[in-house]
């Protein structure tokens, strides 16, 4: 059977090109105005939403963590798990659409993620196996309830009861069977309420005309009723963002190839709700459009546990305390890999997630989109200075409060800047520093590893280092093999943009002679 993914590739390209060039509405309910939405052909639709064949995985049940995929076998880094379209999506230039719309009045703050859904303007690559959480609230304080439900999350809603009025078996199928799996379970947990009006009336409205469709033969007035509490938590706890190729430094400039207009985000179904959270994760998660891909990113034993990290794998070298603040997802992280922590869903004493019993206590990381692109706009010089004043902060740095990851960040924005500067050999020590970090503190096969790896040896071949420069030429194919397969010609067909990123002071010939002289064999 054909590999499907350089078929999608193609599809997300060519999908991402017309994105380019037009404007997507989308109405009040929530419903897309343009009928040729996001939707790639999957050229094999008998492993499509489904473990793969042979069986590698199987769900089991512990009495402290829950429902979890476990190994059925030994399986090698790079085995594919699963492969899934979603139930429903939004795309991210749909909610710009939907804001134009507004007028502009309002910005809501991006409640649902920290992770790559804002990507528009972000000069770094990104880790993208992340969920999306929201702030929720349960308004414990006032006796009120904050409305803190982020629009996606309304809009998706919105279009899983579309899909129910006209196919009730994906309730009984498919959502039902997503945490929170039953109403005992979802009454401990915040309610959910729309933060965007129009939309959360339009879902109260649905709502309550449910159950005038009898859509269930049996009971239907309590199913219906189960529907309005849980649907809205089911998709809260359980949606994904949807990314293609984010790790990729040409990712935002969509002009030049970048595949950000595909950014999104995605309720999928069973075939992947039970991947736990875990800081040492092994499976990572890529999308290619609307397809996205579970793949085991180092070995992994019979009968361990598959999980993937909820956060960005750059935050993973963090403390225990400032990724369970970034995972905003009502349980708590541990630092033993997952295998002893508390149940992925299990609420702390206050009803949300807490860092040492306030969100307070521990500010979020520094250096987050807003401040990446303010600094990427400000001119060279100024913004090498800005950028060594961060790196070298006149207070030392406290571990309690500071994030490693904003050095990183950093970093990476060092090099860039050094690179456009023409002080290669100073820019290679940063790339380099980068690649370290991610080797330390990122899985063993990480996409953004591999980027890193590509922009040093890009960086050490102009610099005249050779050997450097093929070693992490090396690298990175290899770990783009496993990853995603294909060989060198997958690799330079994903890198094909990415070569041509303005970075460094070369002619479109002369990065054709780099790309050649590293990239076009395996050794």
């Amino acid at each position: 059977m054909s590999d499907p993914i350089d078929s999608l590739l193609r599809q997300a390209t060519e999908y991402a090109q017309k994105l380019a060039t037009q404007t997507d509405d989308i109405d009040d309910d929530g419903n897309d105005d343009d009928d040729d939405e996001l939707d790639l052909t999957y050229p094999n639709p008998s492993t499509l939403a489904t473990i793969q064949s042979d069986k590698l995985m199987e769900v089991q049940d512990d009495d402290t963590k829950g429902r979890g995929f476990y190994a059925l076998k030994d399986l090698k880094a790079g085995t594919r798990l699963v492969v899934a379209k979603p139930l429903a999506m939004v795309m991210g230039s749909e909610l710009e659409a939907l804001e134009d719309m507004d007028g502009g009045d309002e910005e809501e703050e991006d409640l649902d993620s920290d992770d790559g859904n804002e990507v528009d303007g972000k000069p770094t690559p990104t880790a993208k196996a992340t969920k999306t959480p929201e702030s929720d609230d349960d308004g414990s304080d006032t006796g009120e309830i904050e409305a803190t439900g982020t629009k996606q999350n309304g809009i998706i809603i919105l279009r899983l009861l579309q899909k129910l009025s006209a196919d009730p078996s994906l309730w009984t199928d498919q959502l039902s069977t997503l945490f929170p799996r039953d109403e005992e379970s979802a009454l401990d947990l915040p309610t959910w309420l729309c933060s965007d009006v129009m939309i959360g009336m339009e879902i109260e409205r649905q709502f309550n005309e449910l159950p005038l469709l009898n859509l269930f033969k049996d009971n239907n007035e309590s199913i219906c009723k189960e529907i309005q509490l849980r649907l809205p938590l089911v998709v809260r706890y359980n949606v994904l963002s949807m990314e293609t190729a984010p790790e990729l430094f040409v990712h935002p400039d969509v002009e030049n190839g970048g595949m950000s207009e595909l950014s999104g985000t995605g309720l999928y179904g069973s075939e992947v709700s039970y991947f736990n959270h875990s800081c040492v994760p092994n499976v990572s998660r890529y999308c290619i459009g609307d397809v996205m891909f579970f793949v085991t990113n180092r070995s992994v034993k019979k009968g361990d546990e598959l999980c993937f990290s909820y956060i960005e794998h750059e935050f993973l070298c963090e403390s225990a305390e400032k990724r369970t603040l970034l995972l905003d997802m009502n349980f708590t992280d541990s630092d033993d890999g997952g295998k002893e922590r508390p149940n992925k869903r299990q609420k702390t004493a206050a009803g949300t997630a807490s860092v040492k019993g306030s969100d307070d206590d521990i500010p979020l990381p520094l250096i987050d989109v807003d401040m990446q692109s303010e600094l990427m706009a400000t001119p060279l010089m100024e913004r090498l200075e800005l950028i060594e004043e961060l790196l070298e902060p006149e207070e030392p740095l406290d571990p309690e409060q500071d994030y490693k990851c904003d050095k990183y960040q950093l970093t990476i924005l060092h090099a860039i800047t050094l690179d456009g500067l023409g002080r290669t050999s100073d820019a290679l020590k940063e790339w380099e520093s980068c690649v370290d970090f991610a080797t330390q503190y990122f899985p063993p096969l990480d996409e953004t590893t591999v980027a890193l790896n590509v922009q040093a040896a890009l960086c050490a071949h102009k610099d005249g280092k050779a050997d450097i420069a093929k070693g992490h030429a090396k690298k990175a194919m290899e770990m783009h093999d496993a990853l995603f397969g294909g060989g060198v010609e997958r690799f330079r067909n994903r890198y094909e943009k990415e070569f041509l990123v303005k970075m460094r002071h070369r002619t479109e010939k002369e990065i054709a002679s780099d790309v050649e002289s590293l990239f076009s064999k395996m050794s």
